[in-house]
């Protein structure tokens, strides 16, 4: 099970939000992510993330932004998005 990271670097990010990039198309529009976080529009979800990460340099105050995209992550990757 992935830990909770609350530093994370640049290249981090971008290797992530990459990730996110090449599947946009692919992504459902719906995503229950955990037991307490559904998204109704998860494209718009992982856009708006996307943009908040990349604005502003990794820092602590952002780290819960990446958490909840690898969250979002993890669980695609868990129903077999590759």
């Amino acid at each position: 099970m992935r830990k909770y990271k609350k530093n994370y670097t640049e290249a981090f990010r971008e290797e992530q939000l990459r990730w996110f990039e090449e599947r946009m198309d692919k992504l459902p529009k719906t995503l229950q992510i955990d037991e307490a976080t559904y998204t109704p529009d998860l494209p718009l979800t992982v856009h708006n993330l996307s943009l908040t990460l990349r604005n502003y340099a990794p820092s602590i105050i952002f780290s819960g932004y990446m958490e909840t995209l690898m969250k979002i992550k993890d669980k695609l990757k868990a129903e077999g998005m590759k």
